[in-house]
């Protein structure tokens, strides 16, 4: 686990600058505390930051050549089944100084080019330079667990796990106000684009080779091929399949040479990780749970019932009101973009807290995408009846407006039907604001166009035609789930911390994403082939608890904290916010009407607050740079 930078010239005299290399290094020392190196070659500059997980001897020093010199590597991440792939390699006459799955990536690729990502389980993001070819490879894990971005300046390629250490190299940090409709909507830039001018993500699934300054960008997996690709070979006991391939995945992602934990909230999903973690290993398990003192938010409790059940070493951590937006300061910064989802900050603090303890930490992120765990999924089962399409039963409209004056989930629900198209509710049903009801005031910007979006969606109706449920979950794997990928990797590598994700293991995703809807999907509860395989292991009382996700009571915070109800009622004078699609007279109506008691505005002004911190913080932090 590491972080990588480089830059690509396009001639062979250009003399790389040192100095520069080693300033977008060292703006990612969180990524790598452990070490740190660079190559320097003709035309070619490669520098990495070293968290030490498997080897933890001067052998996994990075940048990493084979015996002759040809290829050199950089690279972010882990393959859990490296030591097989290493036995095939040793049997081609291959051999290992070292005990680090690198050194055997660095020989997959002289043995196979490109063609090595099909064999990798894991996450990873990696560079290798071919000095004989003077060509440079850059690729990402499947589902993007690992992050890798890049910027094309004249022919010479920057590249880097984080935009900052891009920024670190002289790319300026502008804001990208074309990117204003995402964030306001979808809360996250998804595709390659981000909200940064001329910074672009390499997309999950994809790698690209970059020669005497071109780029050819190639996507090596594609989910719908290999569900396709898997749907005559499907398992004959679906639950044995998923508990036997859940335990293997989690028993991969144990491998380690330093201490691994477990993040657990009390939810369906982390407790089966900590419950298999602990099956599976001969010593007490350390679990890390952040907890509310609002009841209505704290799932503390239900975290300790699992934790006596499997006696892991339980920690619990509150981060107070007053320290919170100190965090998301410190959170923005990591994240390089405007926070997503409302608990970054606590997942920053709970892996600053684990760092003295463990280096590894296992989540359970994932598993309501490949699981259709989300309720937002459910009404899509019933969207002919809900008024979606043009059905329109006047009758049930009228029962829906009378109860969403008592309900947050069905109020959604009504705002929901109120867009009259199923693909919209399909295309924005992991949104909280909808288009129309922020109110657009630039020339310009097109709301009914999202082009890497809509790319994904048909996809996912061509694998899945008129199933509605399937075709949210197959957009949120390329989209939401990204955001949640990219939260969990800079909050925990902010913390020099590397954060590995049994539900996402391929063999899962791939496979369930060729099952029948019926075959594991249920109306009634969510998660229900999880329920099945593995809820034997689990509490009562996580078994019946009704699913809340990570939550934060934002609403009382921006109301009740002095420091936030000041940011909140100043965001119109922001000039983040004044360059925003919208009239700052709107703006001021919805403030005055949250601070009356209006719950209704809380999301969008958590948003509206998330990116004014995270612009403002990044401008005063990313201005250390301009002196190099």
């Amino acid at each position: 686990m590491c972080g990588i930078c480089g830059i690509a010239y396009p001639d062979l005299v250009h003399i790389p600058d040192e100095v520069l290399l080693t300033t977008m290094r060292d703006s990612l020392t969180h990524r790598g505390p452990d070490d740190a190196g660079n190559y320097m070659g003709k035309g070619i500059a490669l520098a990495s930051r070293r968290l030490a997980i498997l080897d933890l001897s001067e052998r996994g020093h990075m940048p990493m050549s084979t015996p002759d010199g040809r290829y050199w590597i950089v690279y972010n991440g882990e393959v859990y089944n490296y030591r097989e792939l290493r036995q095939g390699l040793a049997a081609k006459g291959y051999t290992f100084q070292s005990n680090t799955d690198t050194e055997v990536l660095l020989h997959l690729y002289a043995e196979y080019g490109p063609l090595m990502l099909d064999f990798l389980n894991g996450m990873f993001a990696l560079a290798i330079w071919d000095s004989r070819e003077r060509t440079l490879f850059l690729a990402r894990d499947r589902l993007g667990i690992k992050p890798l971005y890049y910027t094309l300046r004249n022919g010479t390629l920057y590249f880097a796990s984080e935009q900052k250490a891009l920024i670190a190299a002289g790319i300026p940090f502008e804001f990208d106000t074309d990117t204003w409709p995402e964030l306001l909507f979808f809360r996250y830039v998804a595709g390659e684009k981000t909200p940064f001018v001329g910074i672009k993500r390499l997309l999950p699934g994809h790698y690209m080779i970059w020669r005497d300054g071109n780029v050819s960008i190639k996507r090596w997996w594609t989910l719908a091929e290999r569900a396709r690709s898997q749907a005559d070979e499907l398992p004959e006991n679906i639950e044995e399949w998923y508990r036997d391939t859940f335990d293997d995945a989690v028993a991969l992602r144990r491998i380690s040479d330093v201490p691994v934990g477990v993040l657990l909230s009390g939810g369906l999903d982390s407790s089966s990780v900590a419950a298999s973690l602990a099956l599976q290993s001969s010593e007490t398990v350390s679990s890390f749970t952040v907890g509310f003192a609002e009841s209505e938010y704290d799932e503390s409790p239900l975290a300790r019932d699992v934790a006596e059940r499997w006696h892991l070493d339980f920690h619990q951590q509150r981060l107070s009101p007053e320290k919170l937006l100190l965090m998301l300061r410190e959170a923005s910064w990591y994240n390089d973009e405007p926070l997503v989802h409302g608990n970054d900050a606590h997942l920053l603090f709970i892996s600053q807290y684990s760092k003295p303890r463990v280096t590894v930490l296992l989540s359970g992120e994932g598993a309501d995408e490949t699981l259709g765990g989300y309720v937002r999924y459910r009404p899509l089962h019933y969207a002919q009846y809900l008024g979606i399409g043009g059905y329109a039963p006047a009758a049930l409209t009228e029962l829906l407006l009378v109860a969403t004056r008592f309900n947050y989930r069905l109020n959604k629900l009504l705002r929901f039907v109120s867009l009259g198209s199923v693909d919209d509710f399909v295309l924005f049903n992991a949104c909280d604001v909808l288009p129309g009801e922020v109110p657009l005031s630039r020339d310009g910007l097109d709301v009914s166009n999202w082009p890497y979006r809509e790319q994904v969606f048909a996809e996912a109706r061509s694998l899945y035609p008129g199933d509605r449920v399937r075709q949210a979950m197959y957009v949120d794997q390329h989209t939401f789930l990204c955001s949640l990928l990219d939260r969990n990797d800079r909050m925990t590598m902010g913390a020099s911390i590397e954060c590995r994700v049994p539900f996402l293991d391929y063999r899962l995703v791939e496979t369930l994403a060729a099952l029948p809807t019926k075959s594991f999907i249920s109306r009634a509860q969510g998660k229900q082939l999880l329920r099945s395989a593995l809820g034997e292991r689990l509490p009562d009382s996580v078994l019946r608890h009704r699913k809340w996700g990570f939550g934060v009571p934002w609403s009382k915070y921006l109301r009740e904290n002095e420091e936030f109800t000041h940011l909140i009622q100043s965001l119109p004078q922001s000039d983040i916010i004044q360059s925003a699609p919208f009239d700052v007279v709107w703006l001021e109506g919805l403030i005055k009407n949250f601070m009356a008691g209006d719950d209704r505005g809380t999301i969008l002004l958590r948003q509206l607050l998330m990116i004014q911190v995270w612009h403002d913080t990044y401008k005063q932090r990313s201005a250390m740079f301009s002196s190099v």
